[in-house]
């Protein structure tokens, strides 16, 4: 599963929401897996997507969700005798991911033979401006309803024609594209309203969330707290010592479950977060790196221009530049 990691599809930013066209360059979408939700939306044509050892067939209208380090692919459907608006769940005829063996089938080579567009939603559950039970109870809720049914991560059209699921998808990607001021709490409250459609769904399907409640009532998520704790407190000194005494662990053991479960170190993920908030200031106003760098908590302007060349590779001024509207 390790050599399965979409290293290049690690999230840029703890949003994004677009709508994606299949051409030869981007389609198939191989077997891989990642630490953040991705949910899809399709809009023209069928598609076949694999999902840990099922096979689904989605069509106009129907959304699957794929919860994290789950092994999941796209494909275009090998015939065309699929019933629509129904997912099929088989052994996996294309992959097998307990081998994680790729064998994908022959695709034409011209744009016009996908006719394939879909939407698609990818975030970071610790990002979202939400309660911290309640994102550990989403979290509870996906692995249960995994566990008990994997037909659960599939949504046909019918089960949400009385919903603003779609609109959903359409707010999310336009704020993202245009950034205004707000836009992320925004986008954190479609996606909120977004999961609790799911979770509606799953519970109308016979999901019983109960234990799943009761786990997320009875258990904290210390990391799911620590990870809110740094979002609230980004622009202060944040010591890493100090982040695992509140754990109640040594730092050893606190740097390697962090690393374990977020795929990047603790002192990442805090820079990560800083460069965020930089890059909303950058692109909204008109100040000046020095005041940025201390509102998003760096030591001072030229500890943001390198990390911020570190992970984007271009300096703040340059993305400003390239960002204007």
């Amino acid at each position: 599963m390790k050599k399965l990691y979409e290293y290049s599809d690690r999230l840029d930013a703890p949003l994004a929401a677009f709508n994606h066209t299949a051409s030869p360059g981007n389609f198939p979408v191989l077997p891989h897996w990642h630490y953040f939700i991705e949910i899809i939306h399709i809009l023209d044509g069928e598609v076949e997507t694999t999902c840990g050892n099922y096979v689904y067939i989605l069509h106009p209208g129907d959304i699957i969700i794929f919860f994290p380090q789950l092994v999941h692919s796209i494909y275009k459907p090998r015939d065309n005798t699929s019933t629509p608006g129904l997912s099929r769940l088989k052994p996996p005829g294309r992959n097998t991911h307990e081998k994680y063996s790729i064998t994908p089938i022959p695709e034409k080579t011209t744009k016009e033979q996908y006719n394939i567009k879909y939407q698609v939603l990818k975030f970071d559950l610790n990002f979202l401006n939400i309660n911290t039970n309640y994102k550990t109870r989403f979290t509870k809720i996906f692995e249960l309803a995994y566990a008990q049914n994997p037909e659960y991560l599939y949504f046909s059209k019918e089960m949400f024609k009385d919903l603003p699921v779609y609109e959903i998808f359409d707010t999310c990607i336009k704020e993202l594209e245009t950034k205004k001021y707000g836009y992320d709490i925004i986008v954190c409250s479609h996606i909120s309203a977004l999961l609790s459609y799911f979770a509606r769904n799953w519970i109308g399907r016979g999901l019983d969330i109960d234990e799943a409640i009761r786990k997320s009532n009875n258990k904290s998520d210390t990391f799911a707290e620590i990870t809110e704790y740094i979002e609230k407190h980004y622009n202060e000194p944040l010591k890493i010592n100090s982040l695992a005494r509140m754990c109640g662990m040594s730092y050893p053991n606190f740097a390697r479950l962090f690393k374990q479960k977020y795929n990047q170190s603790c002192k990442e993920y805090i820079e990560f977060i800083r460069l965020n908030k930089a890059e909303d200031l950058l692109l909204m106003t008109n100040i000046d790196l020095t005041y940025i760098s201390n509102e998003t908590g760096f030591a001072d302007c030229s500890h943001l221009i390198r990390t911020f060349k570190k992970w984007k590779g271009v300096t703040p001024g340059q993305w400003r530049s390239k960002n204007e509207k």
